[in-house]
């Protein structure tokens, strides 16, 4: 029997939805599952202000009325004016082992996105670049980090066969951490200090990181990011909703800022690997979940990089590798063994020369696909 494709129109369907990879993904051992709770957060118009920018329609496809795949297409307003042409999304695609179904998936976002005047589809990605983006193409057997894309091989034909192709590749190193700091990081490091103004520290607590700098560093993060692909700029309430959402979270030694005087002129926000203790906690907190999570930010032997910022005027002058200088240090004092930096754009030179002095291995390609949609 085929399987039969619906718009989400129900509480009860959107709980389908979001719980939809839970089952999936339930025996393979490296999926990471995402905050139950981060989750409904993200998919709830009153709390996520992505949806103020963005049309949206949610697809669950069911056979025998059990949910076996889902869809979202989406059009960022912001980005299609970026752009100038109406190219809109696909994201949050998962589906059971069955191209017939996935196809179907597909048909419903792409059918939804040409009635709303889009001629162009790019995918997987989210609201915004700061959702889950792009299909796994390497590193299948690898760990991915609790933000890292994970999927079946078999997507990447699934997309291919239907006339994607490749729009941009995403890459992740893993980064060994070296028994000392190498001699020329050293040397560069004292160099940079003594011709530079800027000076690199962390705050002690997430609430003095959230109040004084929290709205600088998405202020630096917009000027960096503004002309990279599949960015936005993020406006007042998505500074606000960020700073909530994450910054109480991290772990402040692993935040460093790059000030010149009083001005904030770069970011680097990192924080210990909690991979294995999203997997233990199992999309909750509660009970025991924040346990795991908790021994997991003191105990991981793996960094983890998310974001990295400077400010236009201030690239090429070191900045970066005062910055890596000061996180390094704070490796060492934890123990820390390897670091990931998660996504990066391919031809991101600049973001990929902070790790140039390190020994490291591309482990990982994410890649974001893009087609023309029929008339």
């Amino acid at each position: 029997m085929s399987a039969v494709v619906k718009p989400v129109q129900t509480k009860s369907e959107l709980k389908q939805f979001i719980m939809l990879p839970y089952g999936l993904y339930r025996d393979d051992p490296l999926w990471i599952p995402p905050l139950i709770s981060q989750e409904k957060n993200q998919f709830n118009p009153e709390k996520n202000p992505a949806y103020s920018y963005c049309e949206t329609e949610f697809f669950l496809a069911f056979r025998d009325g059990r949910p076996v795949g889902r869809i979202a297409a989406i059009v960022n307003r912001r980005y299609v004016d970026k752009l100038g042409r109406n190219c809109g999304r696909f994201g949050w695609f998962e589906c059971e082992d069955n191209r017939e179904t996935a196809n179907a998936l597909l048909d419903a976002a792409e059918n939804w996105l040409a009635e709303k005047g889009m001629t162009e589809v790019s995918g997987p990605m989210g609201f915004t670049d700061n959702d889950m983006t792009g299909f796994l193409i390497e590193g299948f057997d690898e760990l991915p980090t609790i933000s890292g894309s994970y999927n079946p091989a078999w997507y990447n034909d699934l997309v291919t066969s239907r006339g994607y192709v490749k729009e941009v590749d995403y890459v992740e190193f893993k980064i060994t951490v070296p028994d000392a700091l190498p001699e020329k990081v050293e040397r560069l490091t004292a160099l940079i200090k003594r011709r530079s103004s800027v000076k690199v520290f962390n705050e002690t607590s997430t609430k003095a990181l959230a109040k004084k700098w929290g709205h600088q560093v998405f202020d630096v993060l917009n000027e960096t990011y503004k002309d990279l692909y599949g960015t936005t700029l993020l406006d007042e309430e998505e500074i606000k909703y960020y700073i909530r959402a994450y910054l109480g979270q991290v772990d402040p030694e692993f935040i460093k800022l790059a000030v010149d005087g009083d001005k904030l002129v770069g970011f680097i926000i990192a924080m210990p690997n909690l991979s294995r203790a999203f997997q233990k906690a199992k999309g909750r907190l509660f009970p025991f979940g924040f346990i795991h999570i908790l021994r997991a930010m003191k105990k991981s032997k793996i960094l983890d990089f998310y974001l990295a910022g400077i400010l236009p005027e201030y690239q090429g002058k070191g900045v970066d590798a005062l910055m890596t200088y000061e996180i390094g240090k704070s490796a060492f004092k934890r123990k820390m063994e390897f670091a990931e930096s998660n996504h990066e754009l391919e031809d991101n030179k600049k973001i990929q020369a902070m790790w140039k002095l390190y020994e490291k291995r591309l482990h990982r390609k994410i890649r974001v696909y893009q087609r023309t949609l029929e008339k």
